[in-house]
This record gives C-alpha cells, sequence and structure tokens, in this order.
C-alpha cells in the first residue's frame, strides 16, 4: 500500500507540474475557447517583420500600435508592410478573412510565422492582446530591456467572447481621477478584452466633465467644500475637485477607441444631482432653497423638478455629449431618486393631476421615457440602473440589473435586454480581506473566488430569454476609494477575474485554470505598474458575518494554486510543522486562529493572518 500511495503522489505531482508549465507557458486570460499546444516557439528577433495583407485602415493601425509595442520593449525596428514577403523571413502577419464574429480571432504560432486571423479589427486586437499575454511579461513594460528572451510558445488559438457587453464602471464623481489614470484604467480593460468603460461623471459630490453651455456646472459643481462621510460625519476640511474638459473627453475617447473600448457617460438624473442644483438651483424642486455640492454620503433628497427647464437644460447638456462620445450607449443613472419632495410640490402635485396619476413615481418614469425620445433620435439607446423598470419601463432601455438577478428577470420577460451587474458579484468596493483589518469599505465581502464563479445568466432562466442578457459589468464606486492607487488595489484583479465571466461559458470555466494563470498575470501587472490587492497570497476566514452566535463555522480558504494551510489555537507562529487545515473549523467565542500558506518546499506564501473570534 505504501507504494501504491508513493506512485499515486508522484502521479499527482507531476500533474501539478504539467499544469503550472502549462500556464506559465500560456497563461492567458481571459481563457481561449479553445487552445491547441505545439512544440517550439517562435522567436523575435531584429528580422522579424509584421504583414498586414489587406489594405484596411483600422487593421493596419492595430499592427502598428502593436509594433510600436515590439519596439518599445525589444529595441528592434519592427517594421509594418502591406505587401507579401519573404517567406523564409520571421514575420507576424494579419489577415482579414470573412465569416467571424466581429470579436472572434484566430492565433497560430509556430516556429516562423505568427498569424492573426479576425474578420473585423476588433477580433484583431485581441488577437494581439493574446499574442502579447503569450510574450514574456516585459512586453507590458515601458523601456528596451536587452535580456529578455523575445519568444512565444507555438500553439493553435480559436476564440470568441460569450457576451458582446463586457464592462466596468468608475465612479469619478466621489472623487476626481487625473486623466492619464483614466489611461491606464483603459489599459487594463482593453488588455484583458473588456469592452465597455462606464464612466460616472456626475452625483451629489461632483460634476466632472465641461458643459460649455452651462459653465457653472464646473465652476460651481465640480467642487466641493470638503469630504464627510455617511450619517453627517464630521468632514475634513480639505476641499475637493476637478473636472475633465471637453479636449480631455475626446482625448480619452479616441484613446479608448483605439483599443476597442466604448466610452459609455453616466449623467445622473433625476436624483444624484445635487451638484447640478449647486449650480443651477432653477433644475430644483425646491429652486428658492440654497443648494450646496455635498460633501457626505448617502441618498440625498434634493432632486430635480421635472419642468420646461430641466428637460431643456437636459437635452442641452446631451447635446454636447454626442460629439465626444460616439458609443451607442448613453446612460441616465436613474436610481435612488427620492419622492419626498415631487410629493411636497405644488407644481408636481398638479403635474401628476395633469397626468392622470397619485404615483410619484410616474413623474421618474416621465424623466426616462423623455431622455429616452430624445437620446432615440439622436441613435442613440439608453441605459439606467435597474430603477428604471419600476413605474412604467421604457422597452428600449437597458437596465443595469445591480439589485441582484430579479430586476433582470423582470426586464428579460418584457422583452427588454439587461446588464448584469449584481452588488454581491459585482461591487468592487466590497471588503476583499479581513474587514477589521482594512481601511474602509463598503460593507459586504466579496473575495476573488465569488467574483470568478459568478455567471450572469442565472440557472433557472428559461433559454429563450438568454439573449436578452448583453453581458456583465464590474462596479467601483468610490466613496473608500479616494485615489489611483486605492483603485487599483479594490479593482484588481477581481476586474481581471470578471473579464474571464463575461468572456467564457460558464462550462468552459475553470477556477483552478484561472489562479494557476495569475502567476503570470501577476507579473504583467507589476510591469504596468498596478498597485493590486495580494489577497490572492493570503489566507482568509470564510464565516457568515452576521451572525452573532457561537460556535461559528469558519472556512480557511487561499487562492494561491499548489499552497497548504498550517494554523494554529494556541496563539503561536504557524509554522509548515503547524496543524494542516483541512475542512471547517468549529470556533467558539474566544479562540484565536493564526494562519499562513507553505508551498510543499516549505517556502511561507503570503503574510500571515489571525483572527480572534470576540
Amino acid at each position: 500500500m505504501k507504494v501504491i500511495f508513493v506512485k499515486t503522489m508522484a502521479l499527482l505531482g507531476l500533474m501539478f507540474l504539467t499544469l503550472n508549465i502549462h500556464a506559465q507557458r500560456y497563461g492567458i486570460i481571459p481563457k481561449p475557447k479553445t487552445l491547441i499546444e505545439e512544440q517550439g516557439s517562435f522567436k523575435l528577433d531584429p528580422s522579424t517583420v509584421i504583414c498586414v495583407s489587406c489594405q484596411d485602415s483600422d487593421f493596419i493601425n492595430v499592427a502598428q500600435n502593436f509594433a510600436h509595442q515590439l519596439r518599445t520593449v525589444s529595441g528592434y525596428h519592427i517594421q509594418v508592410k502591406t505587401s507579401d514577403i519573404n517567406p523564409s523571413v520571421h514575420q507576424i502577419v494579419f489577415i482579414k478573412q470573412l465569416g467571424m464574429d466581429k470579436e472572434a480571432y484566430q492565433l497560430t504560432v509556430d516556429k516562423k510565422k505568427i498569424s492573426i486571423i479576425a474578420t473585423a479589427p476588433n477580433g484583431a486586437f485581441y488577437g494581439v492582446q493574446s499574442l502579447c499575454q503569450l510574450l514574456p511579461a516585459e512586453i507590458y513594460g515601458k523601456k528596451v530591456n536587452r535580456k529578455v528572451k523575445w519568444t512565444v510558445p507555438c500553439c493553435k488559438i480559436q476564440d470568441e467572447p460569450r457576451f458582446s457587453y463586457r464592462g466596468m464602471m468608475l465612479d469619478c464623481s466621489r472623487y476626481f481621477m487625473p486623466k492619464d489614470f483614466i489611461f491606464k484604467f483603459i489599459d487594463l480593460l482593453s488588455m484583458h478584452k473588456q469592452n465597455v468603460f462606464h464612466w460616472h461623471l456626475t452625483d451629489d459630490q461632483g460634476w466632472r466633465i465641461e458643459i460649455k453651455k452651462y459653465p457653472k456646472l464646473t465652476t460651481i459643481g465640480a467642487w466641493r467644500a470638503e469630504t464627510g462621510g455617511y450619517n453627517s460625519a464630521k468632514g475634513d476640511g480639505k476641499p475637493h475637485g476637478g473636472y475633465y474638459s471637453q479636449d480631455d473627453i475626446k482625448e480619452i475617447v479616441e484613446y479608448a477607441r483605439q483599443r476597442y473600448v466604448t466610452v459609455v457617460p453616466e449623467i445622473e438624473l433625476p436624483g444624484h444631482a445635487t451638484a447640478a442644483l449647486a449650480s443651477y438651483p432653477e433644475l430644483a424642486v425646491f429652486p428658492d432653497r440654497q443648494y450646496k455640492v455635498a460633501t457626505g454620503w448617502g441618498v440625498k433628497k434634493d432632486i430635480m423638478s421635472p419642468t420646461v427647464y430641466t428637460f431643456q437644460f437636459l437635452e442641452d447638456v446631451f447635446q454636447e455629449l454626442l460629439p465626444l462620445f460616439p458609443s451607442p450607449y448613453y446612460s441616465i443613472g436613474g436610481d435612488e431618486c427620492p419622492r419626498d419632495q415631487w410629493k411636497e410640490s405644488e407644481y408636481c402635485k398638479n403635474l401628476m393631476k395633469v397626468l392622470g396619476t397619485d404615483n410619484a413615481g410616474d413623474l421618474q418614469a416621465l424623466f426616462v421615457q423623455h431622455m429616452t425620445k430624445f437620446l432615440e433620435r439622436k441613435g442613440k439607446r439608453v441605459i439606467g440602473w435597474d430603477e428604471i423598470l419600476d413605474d412604467g419601463a421604457v422597452p428600449s432601455t437597458i437596465a443595469l440589473s445591480y439589485r441582484g438577478h430579479a430586476p433582470a428577470v423582470k426586464a428579460v420577460w418584457r422583452n427588454m435586454d439587461a446588464v448584469m451587474c449584481p452588488n454581491r458579484w459585482c461591487y468592487f468596493d466590497y471588503y476583499q480581506e479581513d474587514p477589521e483589518k482594512e481601511p474602509q469599505a463598503q460593507g459586504l465581502f466579496l473575495p476573488l473566488r465569488k467574483v470568478y464563479d459568478y455567471f450572469p445568466i442565472g440557472d433557472t432562466l428559461s433559454t429563450s430569454r438568454y439573449k436578452y442578457i448583453l453581458g456583465v459589468q464590474g462596479c467601483i464606486w468610490t466613496e473608500f476609494i479616494q485615489n489611483p492607487k486605492r483603485v487599483e488595489y479594490m479593482g484588481f484583479p477581481r476586474a481581471i477575474a470578471l473579464s474571464e465571466v463575461g468572456w467564457c461559458d460558464k462550462n468552459h470555466k475553470d477556477w483552478n485554470s484561472f489562479c494557476r494563470r495569475m502567476g503570470k498575470e501577476f507579473a504583467r501587472l507589476d510591469q504596468k505598474n498596478v498597485g493590486y490587492s495580494k489577497a490572492f497570497y493570503h489566507v482568509l476566514f470564510n464565516f457568515d458575518r452576521k451572525e452573532t452566535n457561537y460556535p461559528k463555522t469558519v472556512e480557511l480558504t487561499l487562492d494561491d494554486p499548489d499552497t497548504e494551510i498550517h494554523y494554529t489555537l494556541d496563539g503561536t507562529c504557524p509554522t509548515r510543522h503547524s496543524p494542516l487545515y483541512k475542512s471547517a473549523l468549529s470556533v467558539n467565542k474566544g479562540d484565536y486562529i493564526r494562519a499562513r500558506g507553505f508551498k510543499q518546499t516549505g517556502e511561507a506564501v503570503g503574510i500571515e493572518v489571525e483572527k480572534r473570534f470576540k
């Protein structure tokens, strides 16, 4: 029996080694639909040439941008040609071939040639992203590195996404994020084949986009006196603000266009509008009152009034956005709009009588209907948070289902499109490590594994409704995310896990494979100087944080593959000789767990973590 056990363990060890070698050799995220391994490698050298076999300017642009990236890090003078070249020369060939989906591509690597085949430049761009991930991580650097062997492992890849909408939202209203960081954020989305940047530009705490017809939106609305918190928390006494000029917007949108990322602007209405009301009180239900840009978080009762002036203002604002954002989608927000002031206002009560309703919610529907008609005339579709489904939904709108799956189910059974962003899986302002030790964040616990395990289509949804689920979106709200480094820490690697959620079908996802591929991914993020969370390497305590009774059931998890968890209960520092964690622990009040991960070699992983149950 002992011999059999030893042989079994040896086979398991060989299997894990093989998986690791595969992950390090390929390591593409999101996982391609098919990847066939081949022996050997393509070696990039000074003679390598990029050839584009068509005259499509967008294909040529993709090739030229890739050549620039290669020249930057290799020092080789990589040329781009649009004519046939000597087949004996190492070459990277872009081929336009009809019949594939817009975002599909084929990537073939052999020892003499790399070919990227696509029907549309979107697919060619995604082929380049996979090719970059096959190269050493230094491809994402910013200077020549002559020590690197620029080789690509041979393989054959056929790939296309499961969902058409694969987005990330960034809230720049609570805290303004510099233009250079927006470029970086778009880069990170595009390298993981995410194609929508949903840009939350206005809210109670700040208006972040220049509107020339209404200059006070930025002279007043873009600045708050200080920053507080929830429940009238004391402010920090530090003014905060900033905005993007229309020239900034043009630069950012063009930058995103070249990376096949659609920038979707969001202008919040009719609630979350305090910054707009402070700038133009005429928009308010009670215009004679004084308004200031909000300094604290939470839902505000001050909202827009459904007047001729307000609707003209909104049309004027969106009219200025139209030349800036070619996106087919425009977000009007539409969430968390208290109706108290509408119920108090004589004007609003009279308007409801004219409309034949006693439901103040119908006034919110009036906003959605008006803006939908206006934007439809401009060839745009309205996106809004799932409250737009309440009180008379407009069928052509797209619902961002953030309050769970129920709103999406409501939408799709009305033959309406939905994008899934349920907060318990897709809100990256939630904690990812021990809330008692992390800087303040929003209250729930959302580790990497939970993000990865999510799938946008619920098991109970009828197959006839699948087509209405356009995709998935992660959301980074910034009440407790004050700067770009904090965005990176909270957003990554969770946004990377979500990229695979949006790209892969449910039965194609593989958590263990993803974790192994993350080894190479972290090296790429290091090259791009991303301040990501290291929770991947730390033991996490998983238990019901709302449960106050003891004993509690506590699970210990660690994402880093081929790593064992050792723990102690007596207060001593865990070593690889401490008890091995095998299954959930039952703990009582006062128990104290210390834990850490260890490789089979005995090497400690991450940091030691501890938890005292009070």
